[in-house]
């Protein structure tokens, strides 16, 4: 059967990669002594490397020479793949009787066993971490190892070593994975905020995630302005100057939100390389194609997927945040009060952010009337 074939093989393969370790007696490298939660350590830095996956055409680094001059490398020339090796690997890469974890775990394996013996040494597993881009030092390194190679025969093997220890790490980087995906989903806007304040460290922290969002050729177009509460109260001068109801919308009405009791304040501008077209809309674009125009709506995304990032942070710290706009902004006198140079920027909004009253978990839950299946479009 199938299933019979399938076993015969990793039996096959076991076996040949026992009498290939016996030869290699001469590669087995320096093991360090050292602690297990040190080794266990150093296996999880690169498993969740592993599982985002190689990078492909990356160049070593100086670094990647250090580690093969101080690894024992055999000075022979490395035994060539057999056709049994590249048959199993066909195996591996194709067969529906492995997870795609597992089939993705023997093709980043595959590409660090140099010999095609289907287990790697000390060297191989260097170049591993290099190739991943994860910093570690040779003590670092040489303890991964020996946390790796469990029966201590200076190699290890993918079927009985390697296998094992990344399909726990799929398991653990997943459980990550899902706790990321339930705070993007999670998140939702906060109206009501308690007086205590936050920490100037969230705000930090929060700002750090967000300029760390991508933005077209690093043009960083971005600024935030911590806004305290002597500018809070001229900003509301300004709204009953012009009798402008809100900052939370465009349609006039009164907020029900009072300024003065929204704890943190941070308004977000982003930059502009002239002054953009005049438009009813928050991007500026009037579909021209004028360069500046193209430009100024690339760094309106960049700087929205910074403010995206800044109200994640906040969320995941238990702040809640509220994205504002409106009519105030769009004044001078609000510009001047910040000392925001039109010419050169143009306010994109600003967050709130504080502790929510209730909880977070008392936050207005989102409101989605599409789901997943209603705006996924698939193509052949």
């Amino acid at each position: 059967s199938i299933v019979n074939r399938q076993s015969s093989i990793v039996n096959r393969k076991s076996n040949i990669i026992h009498n290939r370790r016996k030869k290699r007696s001469n590669m087995r490298p320096l093991l360090l002594s050292t602690s297990f939660p040190y080794a266990a350590a150093a296996a999880t830095m690169l498993s969740s490397a592993l599982f985002i996956g190689v990078s492909h055409g990356f160049t070593p680094s100086p670094l990647l020479k250090t580690i093969s001059s101080r690894t024992t490398i055999p000075s022979s020339s490395p035994p060539s793949p057999s056709s049994y090796l590249k048959e199993t690997a066909a195996d591996w890469s194709s067969s529906s009787f492995y997870t795609a974890e597992e089939q993705r775990a023997w093709e980043v394996f595959e590409k660090f066993d140099n010999r095609g013996t289907g287990s790697i040494d000390s060297g191989e597993l260097g170049n591993m971490l290099m190739m991943l881009d994860v910093e570690a030092t040779m003590e670092e390194q040489l303890a991964l190892f020996k946390y790796l190679d469990k029966d201590a025969d200076g190699s290890v093997d993918f079927e009985s070593e390697f296998l094992p220890w990344y399909n726990d790490s799929v398991e653990q980087s997943l459980q990550v994975a899902k706790s990321f995906q339930s705070l993007l989903i999670g998140r939702r806007t906060v109206d009501r905020f308690d007086q205590t304040p936050v920490s100037e460290n969230v705000l930090r922290r929060a700002i750090e995630c967000a300029i760390a969002a991508p933005n077209r050729s690093h043009s960083e177009p971005w600024r935030f302005i911590q806004v305290g509460p002597e500018t809070v109260q001229k900003l509301e001068a300004v709204k009953e100057k012009y009798q402008l109801g809100s900052m939370e919308s465009q349609d006039g009405l009164v907020s029900t939100v009072d300024w003065a009791q929204v704890p943190g304040w941070c308004v977000v501008t982003t930059k502009v390389s002239s002054p953009p077209t005049t438009t009813d809309d928050d991007t500026g674009d009037d579909s021209s194609s004028s360069s500046s125009n193209i430009e100024f709506l690339n760094d309106f995304k960049s700087t929205s997927c910074a403010v995206q990032n800044f109200m994640l942070s906040m969320w995941s710290e238990g702040i809640g945040t509220k994205w504002t706009s409106g009519p105030v902004q769009k004044t001078q006198e609000f510009a001047d009060i910040l000392s925001v140079d039109t010419t050169k920027e143009r306010v994109v909004g600003c967050i709130w952010y504080g502790f929510a009253t209730g909880g977070l978990v008392n936050a207005d839950p989102k409101r989605r009337k599409k789901t997943v299946d209603d705006v996924l479009f698939q193509l052949p």
